[in-house]
């Protein structure tokens, strides 16, 4: 059985990457410590553990400024 979407977002990429995930989802990142060196390595480790590509129209802090927003389009990417 292969781990859920938020289970790997928060117990590996944000965990790794020391940022606290937020009960809420609609709670801004900037509000749990990710600066723009988090944000790239945010990027990084999603395309990484979820063998996807991030293309560079998407790489806007606007599309991944909630837990809530990356959710929804990590799971509209592995689908």
């Amino acid at each position: 059985m292969s781990k859920s979407i938020e289970f790997i977002l928060r117990d590996e990429i944000f965990a790794e990457l020391d940022i606290k995930y937020p009960d809420d989802h609609d709670t801004p990142l900037l509000d749990q410590g990710i600066d723009s060196a988090g944000f790239i390595k945010l990027i990084v480790s999603m395309e990484s553990k979820f063998n996807i590509s991030i293309p560079d129209e998407d790489l806007l802090f606007e599309k991944f400024s909630t837990a809530g927003l990356i959710l929804n389009y990590l799971t509209e990417k592995t689908i």
